[in-house]
């Protein structure tokens, strides 16, 4: 059973990946019923490496509506790595859509923020402000709140009022999860 299993997977991520638009296609339609976490990865893949703009919305309409245990938490891990750092604000919209929290990867998403600037930090923010009231990794907390302050402090005196501004309302919303 298991091994029917990955072997079915393996076939839909291959066919995700196909050169073929008709075997893409029809592996993009099979992803709801037969995709696991490690789909998601896949999804964002193909979506990076896609030209289609038609295939980018049905992969995000795909990641909008993601219902897995533990798929919000699959979507930011890949969509922080560096390799998709061209894909962030469109990821980061999509995890806020399926229900997702940055929990966990505050330090990282604050890093990402600072380091590319206005668009990843307006999904961001919006991630940061749907924060359960504590936090669980006081430590990741800690740690994004530092981040945040130190860009900040870089962007002052410049042409990024914008920019310090969002990061300030993220450092805020941050603060408020801190536990006294």
């Amino acid at each position: 059973m298991e091994q029917n299993r990955a072997k079915a997977l393996a076939e839909l991520h291959a066919a995700l990946h196909s050169p073929l638009a008709e075997m893409r296609d029809a592996g993009l339609k099979r992803v709801k019923d037969e995709g696991d976490l490690t789909t998601v990865a896949e999804l964002v893949q193909l979506r990076g490496a896609t030209d289609e703009e038609a295939v980018r919305k049905q992969v995000d309409d795909i990641l909008r509506g993601l219902k897995l245990e533990g798929a919000g938490d699959a979507l930011l891990t890949v969509a922080l790595e560096p390799e998709h750092s061209d894909q962030l604000p469109a990821l980061l919209a999509c995890l806020w859509e399926c229900g997702g929290t940055a929990e966990g990867h505050l330090k990282t998403l604050s890093t990402r923020c600072v380091d590319m600037g206005m668009p990843v930090m307006v999904e961001a923010l919006t991630l940061i402000e749907e924060l359960p009231e504590w936090v669980e990794d006081e430590g990741d907390l800690l740690e994004a709140m530092m981040v945040l302050q130190q860009g900040i402090e870089a962007r002052k005196g410049g042409n990024s009022e914008p920019e310090v501004a969002l990061l300030a309302m993220m450092w805020k919303a941050l603060s408020g999860r801190e536990r006294a």
